[in-house]
C-alpha cells in the first residue's frame, strides 16, 4: 500500500519505488509491482509468483542468505500532540499509553518495543498509515508510531482536507525519537538475486541518477 514519500502506487512513484526500480533495471529486470498491506510481507515470499519483497529486514525475514545490504533507512518515531504533554524518554515508557503502530511495528522495531506495547492499555496496528494520522488528530490514541516522512505527508494532506484540522501547525505535534533509523533490505527468493543486486546498490549510489532521485525528493 501507498507511504508516500517512499512508495506512491498510483503512478508507480516515490523515492524507494523508483530506486527499487533503477535498481532491478540494472539487474536486468524489469519490475511487476503488486501493493499489500505491510502485515502481509513475511508471507508473500513463499507465494510461486513473487520474486522478492521489499522493505524488510532480518526480524521480518530471519534468513540472512536471502536478504540484500541494506538500500534505505526510515526514520521511525513516536509521535503525540503537543498540548497533552508527553514526555518519552525510552521505548519502554511507550507501555504508558495507546498506541497506533503500522504493521509488523512489533517485529521490525524489536523486542523491547515489543515487550512494552504487549503491556500498553491500547495497541493496534494499521494497515492505511493515513488512518494512524487520523487516529492521532481526533485523540483516539496518545501515540503514533511510524516514519517521520510518511507522517508529514498526510498530516499536511488531512489539514487541506479538514477544515477544523486546518489551523494544526507543525509545532502542535511533538516528536519524539526514541529509535534508531531504520535500515530495510529486500529478501529475494534466489540468494543469486541478492549479490546482483548488491552489486547494483554500489555502483548506483555512486551515479548521478542516485543524486537526481535525492533530490527530487528531498533526501
Amino acid at each position: 500500500m501507498s507511504k508516500p514519500p517512499y512508495v506512491i502506487e498510483k503512478g508507480q512513484t516515490g523515492f524507494e519505488l523508483e530506486l527499487i526500480q533503477q535498481l532491478l533495471a540494472a539487474m536486468g529486470k524489469a519490475p511487476e509491482f503488486i501493493f499489500i498491506p505491510y502485515g502481509r510481507s513475511e508471507k508473500m515470499l513463499a507465494l510461486p509468483d513473487i520474486d522478492a519483497v521489499m522493505t524488510v529486514n532480518e526480524k521480518i525475514f530471519p534468513n540472512s542468505h536471502h536478504l540484500s545490504k541494506s538500500y534505505i533507512s526510515y526514520e521511525n518515531v513516536a509521535i503525540s500532540m503537543k498540548k497533552n504533554a508527553i514526555s518519552l524518554n525510552s521505548v519502554a515508557e511507550l507501555a504508558n499509553y495507546s498506541i497506533a503502530a503500522f504493521q509488523l511495528a512489533h517485529k521490525a522495531l524489536g523486542q523491547e518495543f515489543s515487550t512494552a506495547v504487549t503491556n500498553s492499555s491500547t495497541y493496534i496496528q494499521v494497515a492505511d498509515q493515513e488512518k494512524q494520522v487520523e487516529l492521532l488528530l481526533l485523540g483516539r490514541v496518545d501515540i503514533v508510531i511510524m516514519d517521520t516522512k510518511i507522517f508529514l505527508h498526510f498530516f499536511n494532506k488531512l489539514n487541506k482536507q479538514n477544515q477544523q484540522n486546518k489551523t494544526l501547525k507543525q509545532s502542535d505535534i511533538q516528536i519524539h525519537h526514541i529509535f534508531p533509523l531504520s535500515p530495510y533490505q529486500v529478501a529475494f527468493k534466489s540468494s543469486k538475486d541478492v549479490e546482483l543486486f548488491n552489486n547494483a546498490l554500489i555502483a548506483f549510489k555512486k551515479s548521478n541518477k542516485y543524486q537526481n532521485l535525492v533530490e527530487k525528493y528531498n533526501f
